[in-house]
């Protein structure tokens, strides 16, 4: 029998076009079925914990995309070297980012939560659950998670919530708050001489020292004081002691940041380096307190 290549030919390239379909149209589907598991997978994982995690807390190069993972490195950092008083700092650290709520039903889980996730766009995946099952609607909660492929697979670039707000944009905002209140002396002497004012917070008041810090007491004998140095106490006790006049420090916005810049406020030198005001001289013979001062050393 003798065979026709001539009609073959362009069957057997429909038949390679149909292939190539099909493998596309499996990779496409495969790809949005790895995006839908990714968030399911992450959510299982989540509510399984008995306690929250933070959104710092989750293994590197897992969930987060390279640049979104760095935005919440830096500010991690950014509240370890430079939040230095009582406010809580880092994103999610009062709330469950991933739950949007600061309390869950202590018997959630992920059967419970009526955990359902769908795709509502393109790389965009949407997970709605509810965190009290046994309150109601009012607990429902709906986020969205942008998301981009890189080497490693399908990573969350961004989360999206319900009242618009987006992660990108919360952690960069407390990034810039944590960086600005850095640069601001009414602050940071704020804090020192309130620290100052409760002998059970003196411990605090080390937090805004640069170290090692030059000391001089009342009769003019000055040395450099390691955080350990029992003689460091001593000064920050005689300038409890002293109860310093807070009424002079610097308000919000008077001393402008510059690097290097040094300015005394009571027996304290405060100098702008590394981003933000540090205490790196104690001088006793200074008090009682003095006004605002500008010195260059």
């Amino acid at each position: 029998m003798k065979i026709n290549t001539k009609r073959l030919l362009p069957f057997g390239a429909v038949l390679l076009v149909l292939a190539i379909a099909g493998l596309l149209a499996d990779k496409a589907w495969s790809e949005k079925q790895q995006q839908l598991d990714l968030i399911t997978d992450f959510y299982r994982d989540h509510l399984a914990r008995p306690d929250s995690r933070l959104a710092s807390q989750l293994p590197p190069g897992t969930f987060y995309s390279r640049e979104l993972e760095a935005l919440v490195d830096a500010n991690s950092q950014l509240c370890y070297s430079l939040s230095r008083g009582d406010d809580v700092c880092g994103y999610g650290a009062d709330a469950d980012v991933f739950l949007q709520t600061q309390e869950a039903s202590p018997t959630l889980d992920f059967d419970r939560s009526s955990f359902k996730v769908s795709r509502v766009g393109e790389n965009i995946v949407e997970a709605t659950f509810n965190v009290y099952p046994d309150m109601g609607t009012a607990y429902d909660r709906q986020i969205r998670y942008v998301l981009v492929e890189e080497d490693e697979g399908w990573r969350v670039d961004d989360m999206l919530f319900s009242d618009g707000r987006s992660m990108r944009q919360e952690i960069q905002q407390e990034n810039d708050a944590i960086l600005s209140r850095a640069r601001d002396l009414g602050d940071t002497a704020g804090w020192v001489f309130n620290y100052l004012g409760n002998e059970e917070m003196l411990d605090r008041a080390v937090r805004f020292i640069a170290f090692p810090v030059q000391v001089c007491d009342q009769y003019g004998a000055c040395a450099a004081m390691k955080r350990d140095d029992p003689r460091l106490l001593q000064a920050l006790d005689a300038l409890a002691d002293s109860k310093p006049d807070i009424g002079n420090l610097p308000k919000p916005g008077d001393v402008q940041a510059s690097d290097g810049k040094v300015v005394a406020v009571s027996a304290l030198d405060f100098t702008f380096q590394n981003r933000a005001w540090w205490v790196n001289r104690i001088d006793l013979r200074r008090l009682p307190a003095s006004p605002l001062a500008p010195r260059h050393e």
